[in-house]
């Protein structure tokens, strides 16, 4: 099996979903299913952030005169989304689509270029929004990527990226969309700060200080979300 990475960089004014994105950067959204087939897909996402980008993100997402995964422009696909569950800071909601050969979206297209036997999983965040395709070693992913750049207008960036070996298909028992946004953040700072480096490269204070959040406040959040991670890796992947 081959593994590739599709990114679409959405600049700002492009696309109502993808500037929601960009506006609240705190927020992503992460595919927990996604099955495509010749007419049609279902999937399952789930999107995690501020109450106020959930709100916005929510009610445009679950529109089902607009679709999610398409290029801008009109769809002619049949369309149905519900949430699943839904709380102040995380939604996740099902989607439905028939008649996808009318939209040149990637699930699309992928379904007229690669065929049957591919897996698939997208991640959401800021202006980008990246496809992960799991696919077989004989498929040529190369007129797909050439039929995605036509879909998309001028100032919408496509890359193409072929990892060396499929990783974390299945195995992702932990997945970063069912941690707080905020006590993501909180870990994301203090990898990105050198908190967890060796030797250690910014105490806590400093971490705080640099992301603009109180000292005592931020060591909540990043003693939930180490706890989170120690908690869930012992029941999820230690645990028979």
């Amino acid at each position: 099996m081959k593994e590739y990475a599709f990114a679409v960089e959405y600049p700002a004014g492009v696309d109502p979903l993808a500037d929601l994105f960009i506006d609240h950067p705190g927020a992503m959204a992460k595919s927990i299913a996604c099955v495509v087939s010749d007419d049609s897909m279902w999937r399952v996402d789930r999107v995690t952030g501020p109450t106020e980008a959930i709100d916005a993100i929510e009610a445009c997402a679950l529109d089902p005169e607009r679709c999610n995964e398409c290029p801008p422009g009109d769809c002619a696909s049949h369309r149905e989304y519900e949430v699943l569950t839904r709380d102040a800071t995380t939604c996740t909601y099902y989607s439905y689509r028939t008649d996808i050969d009318r939209c040149p979206s990637l699930p699309s297209l992928a379904a007229d270029h690669l065929g049957d036997g591919v897996l698939y999983e997208s991640v959401r965040r800021g202006g980008n929004y990246t496809w992960r395709v799991l696919v077989r070693r004989d498929v040529n992913v190369g007129r797909l990527f050439d039929a995605l750049q036509d879909a998309y207008p001028d100032g919408v960036a496509v890359t193409l990226s072929h990892l060396r070996s499929p990783t974390h298909w299945g195995d992702e028992a932990i997945s970063i969309a069912d941690l707080p946004y905020e006590q993501r953040e909180a870990l994301e700072a203090a990898v990105e700060h050198g908190y967890y480096a060796t030797p250690r490269e910014s105490s806590l204070g400093e971490v705080a200080e640099r992301v603009e959040i109180p000292h005592s406040t931020f060591q909540y959040r990043l003693q939930r979300a180490e706890s989170w991670l120690a908690n869930n890796f012992v029941s999820e992947c230690l645990q028979p």
